[in-house]
Order: structure tokens, then C-alpha cells, then sequence
């Protein structure tokens, strides 16, 4: 590479740095394919031209997996020749790049691709266009989302080597930004609120019941319990059966077990009904989608499940009290054909373990 070269993918570098710090705090945004629109400095080879050239660069994103992508790309480009008003290549290319992104689809994902393709080399005072092919490697780095539709920066270099002209190498430098396509939030909000009211001699008095589960303050032995589980007359959750509720709101950072900070809002309130309830243990259940192998969702629902129990003891439950285990895919509620099912397929549930 010549020192121009490195220079350039030495500020390319430090550019990628600068501008990845963006996403940081941007929210996860779930997508499985993606469209990439970059503009392109290309420093070609010295046979070619001492000068430079641009170029526009269109990738389709497929994801296969958890860390691999499958890109079909084009770019369009004109190389110069450094004479006033005399262009000396138009040059095109049509192929595709196996993508690994490092850490999956992190804040901040640094990349490496390789592909190959079909060029195009159209060169001033020459009347063969020569049909040929080329091959690439690359790195690059995406940012996390930087907008609620999920955009996202991307920046790349490519080593290009082109079969025109018995084999010419290119670098391409390039920076754009990145759509999700289908890209969807996960949020579920659900709140049901029960207020008990007394009738006597025409007024009304409302009694309190903190916890929302029909036993009023005065009499409930057991506060905090979580809504929707059955309790008996003194406010404590029925242990002789089996019962269960989701955790709604309790959600992870995509393809991930980390909570989010509203999950965390959430399991306090889960902890305080334990703490209340010294007599209860439970379950703690994850289940995916069906999107991915099925061997993978289910270690990640396990991941899951143990994140959420681990987050509790942290909270001060007696971990003897805590079980956690993932069941992937092989439960759903709904059906994986819509957002909307796969959305309730993937949850935590409070799963009461009968005495």
C-alpha cells in the first residue's frame, strides 16, 4: 500500500471512531436484513493513475445468523486522470461479501467481509469495455442506531483486486449510512388496576390495596405480590397450585441476556413480592421466538432465564428459592407467523413451583 493509502485509511480509522460514539446509548432496534448507501474514495493502482476516484456503493443485508451477514453489493465509479475536461475510467462492479460482525449487533460492531464479483472497466480512447471479475477484503465498523428508525453509520475499507488489464489492485475507502429494513421496538405495556370500594349510607370509601391483588392493606399478610397471581384470603399466593404470569416489560438487548434498564425497573418489583412472601418459590422460564436455530434459542433462553435469576439474588431473594430454566422455541403463545406473535413468544415467566 503507498503512503497516501495509509494515511487515508488512517483517518478513516480515526473518523469511524468519532462518529460510532453516536450509537451508544441508542435503543436495540431487531431487523434481519438492511440496505447500506455509501460514497466511496477509491486510491487506485499505480498502472491505472497517479489521481484518485469516486465512486457510489448500494449492499443488501441478509442476516444468516447471530454474526453472519450475506451482502450483495454494486458500486458505480469514475477513476481521473489529472488532464482538465479527459476522464480516464468509468469502472462498475456487481458481487457479494460474506460479512462477520464481531460482537453480533452491539453499539458498536466492527466487521470483516470478503466476496467476489463481476467488473466492468470502460476506458477513454479505448473501444474493448472489458468484462471481468474482481475480489475483495474488507473491515469496517457500524455504529449502534442513531435515530428511532433505526439508522446507523457505517464506514469501510476494501483491498480490491480487478482482473482488467492482467490484474490491477484498488482501495476503497468508504462512509454512509445504514437502514434497517422491517426493523420493529419490542415493547408490551399491560396494567389492570382493581379498586375495592365500600358503599355505606350513600358514600363511598375507597380501600387501600397497594399491590393490586383484591386484599386490602389492613388485612394483606403478604405485600408487593406481582398481578395476576391468585392469592388467598390474607393476600398470600396460593402455593397448592401451579400458576403463572409473565413478566411484561422484562426484555434484553437484542440477540443478548443483558437487561435493559426498564427490565431491571421491573424485577425490583418482582424481588419485593418474594421478599414478602418468604414461603414462595418459583420458576423463572425464558422462551424465544422461533427466528434462528432452535439449538440456539434455546441456550439464549437459558442465558436469559439465569440473567433474570441472578439480577433477584442480587436484589437479596435467597437463591434457593430461584429456579431458572430456558425453553426456546418449543412453547409459544401465539403464532411466529406475525411481529405480533413472535413478540409475545418472547418472554420471562413467574412460574409458582406447588408445595
Amino acid at each position: 500500500m503507498s503512503s497516501r493509502a495509509r494515511r487515508l485509511v488512517g483517518q478513516l480509522s480515526a473518523g469511524c471512531l468519532v462518529f460510532a460514539a453516536a450509537g451508544l446509548q441508542a435503543d436495540t432496534i431487531q431487523h434481519n436484513s438492511e440496505f447500506s448507501l455509501l460514497g466511496t474514495y477509491i486510491v487506485p493502482d499505480d498502472e491505472r493513475t497517479d489521481e484518485y476516484g469516486t465512486a457510489v456503493r448500494a449492499t443488501y443485508g441478509v442476516r444468516l445468523d447471530e454474526y453472519w451477514w450475506l451482502e450483495p453489493t454494486f458500486f458505480s465509479g469514475v477513476i481521473e486522470t489529472g488532464r482538465t475536461g479527459v476522464t480516464d475510467y468509468y469502472q462498475q462492479g456487481l458481487g457479494v461479501d460474506l460479512a462477520y460482525r464481531l460482537f453480533g449487533n452491539s453499539d458498536i460492531t466492527p466487521f470483516g467481509l470478503a466476496g467476489v464479483g463481476v467488473s466492468r472497466n470502460d476506458v477513454a480512447n479505448n473501444t474493448s469495455n472489458e468484462i471481468g471479475g474482481y475480489a475483495n477484503l474488507g473491515i469496517g465498523l457500524l455504529t449502534g442506531p442513531v435515530t428511532d428508525s433505526g439508522l446507523r453509520l457505517r464506514a469501510e475499507a476494501r483491498y480490491l483486486y480487478d482482473t482488467f488489464d492482467d490484474g490491477l489492485s484498488d482501495f476503497h475507502l468508504s462512509l454512509g449510512v445504514t437502514v434497517p429494513i422491517g426493523a420493529t421496538r419490542r415493547q408490551i405495556v399491560e396494567k389492570v388496576k382493581y379498586v375495592e370500594k365500600v358503599v355505606e349510607k350513600e358514600r363511598v370509601i375507597e380501600a387501600a390495596d397497594s399491590d393490586n391483588d383484591g386484599v386490602v392493606d389492613g388485612v394483606d399478610q403478604c405485600p408487593n405480590t406481582l398481578e395476576g397471581l391468585q392469592v388467598n384470603a390474607v393476600g398470600c399466593v396460593e402455593t397448592d397450585k401451579e400458576q403463572s404470569v409473565v413478566l411484561q416489560g422484562v426484555t434484553f438487548e437484542f440477540n443478548s441476556d443483558r437487561l435493559t434498564a426498564n427490565a431491571r425497573d421491573i424485577l425490583v418489583k418482582a424481588a419485593d413480592a418474594l421478599k414478602g412472601q418468604e414461603d414462595l418459590q418459583v420458576e423463572l422460564a425464558g422462551h424465544t421466538d422461533s427466528v434462528g436455530g432452535a439449538d440456539y434459542n434455546q441456550k439464549l433462553s437459558q442465558k436469559r432465564a439465569e440473567s433474570v435469576r441472578n439480577y433477584l439474588v442480587d436484589l437479596g431473594v435467597a437463591s434457593d428459592r430461584l429456579e431458572a430454566n430456558g425453553y426456546g422455541e418449543s412453547k409459544p403463545v401465539r403464532s411466529n407467523d406475525t411481529e405480533e406473535g413472535r413478540e409475545r413468544n418472547r418472554r420471562v415467566e413467574f412460574n409458582v413451583i406447588s408445595k
